[in-house]
C-alpha cells in the first residue's frame, strides 16, 4: 500500500508491505516494483530481506512430540503407506539433508546396517531423533524400517 499515488519531485511517501511468512523459515527475499513517470528511472525495484524465525521449531520439545498433532502432519503423515525412497523423501528428508539437524544421506550411508536399524527403531539418545518403531509407539513397521535402510545404504 502506498501513502499517495501522486508525489512531486523530491517528495517522499511510505510504502507498506505485508509478507506472508507461514511455512517459511530462514532468509527470504521479496521484491516490490515501483512504477513512475520519472524519465530517468521509470521502474525501481525494492528488495525486502527478512530472517524468519520459527518460534515453534526453536522451542524445546520432546523428540516423540513429532508423532502427535500438530507435528504429525509434517513428520509422519506424509509417509503413511510409503517405503524406501518415497518414505525417506516424505518424512525423513526434512531433517536429514545437508545443513539440517540430522545427518545427511552421505553421512547416514557410512553407518552400518545395525547402527541405522537401532537409530531408526529406538532413536538417538541426546538428539531430537525419536524411535520410529511401531513397537515403541512410532509410525513405522519393521518392513518400512528395513526399506529405509536399504534405500540409505544403496543411495
Amino acid at each position: 500500500m502506498v501513502s499517495s499515488d501522486h508525489l512531486g519531485p523530491q517528495e517522499e511517501g511510505i510504502i507498506k508491505a505485508t509478507v506472508d511468512t507461514r511455512r517459511k523459515r530462514g532468509r527470504i527475499v521479496k521484491t516490490i516494483q515501483v512504477k513512475s513517470n520519472d524519465p530517468e528511472r521509470p521502474l525501481v525495484v525494492l528488495k525486502l530481506t527478512a530472517n524468519v524465525k520459527d518460534p515453534f521449531h526453536n522451542a524445546a520439545h520432546e523428540a516423540d512430540a513429532i508423532f502427535r498433532t500438530p507435528c504429525r502432519s509434517c513428520h509422519v503423515d506424509r509417509g503413511v503407506g510409503r517405503s524406501g525412497a518415497a518414505l525417506f523423501r516424505a518424512d525423513c528428508m526434512m531433517c536429514h539433508r545437508r545443513g539440517r539437524v540430522g545427518k545427511d544421506l552421505l553421512q547416514l550411508k557410512k553407518l552400518s546396517f545395525e547402527q541405522l536399524r537401532r537409530s531408526i527403531e529406538d532413536g538417538v539418545q541426546g538428539t531430537v531423533m525419536p524411535g520410529f518403531s511401531a513397537r515403541l509407539g512410532g509410525p513405522l513397521t519393521e518392513s518400512q524400517i528395513r526399506s529405509l535402510i536399504r534405500y540409505i545404504k544403496g543411495h
